[in-house]
């Protein structure tokens, strides 16, 4: 029942989807939005296209298609990035076992 529980705000905006705090589980529509994530052990999948996608925190696995040559920032531990798209993001990567990888399919 734990792994239910979810501590923190998702807030939807029109330029940016922001979820912060921990143990978030979900997929999210991101039409255009920049992602950010910040906490620890959130499970997220975006749909559709996102402008650019910042993770911060430890323990987080995110899914999602971004715009070409879009920016991907991972601070922290452990955190996991899967992407696509149809050209190379602008990663920026620091902290401590952080594993950004592009999923096969488009691009």
């Amino acid at each position: 029942m734990a792994e239910e529980d979810s501590v923190g705000a998702v807030a939807s905006g029109k330029d940016k989807i922001q979820i912060s705090g921990n143990g978030h589980q979900g997929s999210f529509p991101c039409e255009g939005r920049r992602a950010v994530i910040e906490g620890t052990d959130n499970v997220i999948t975006f749909t559709g296209v996102c402008s650019a996608l910042d993770v911060s925190g430890s323990g987080n696995s995110v899914t999602i298609q971004l715009a070409p040559k879009a920016p991907l920032t991972v601070e922290g531990v452990d955190n996991s990035v899967r992407w696509q798209s149809t050209a190379e993001p602008k990663k920026s990567i620091s902290g401590v076992n952080n594993r950004v990888v592009k999923m096969a399919g488009r691009g």
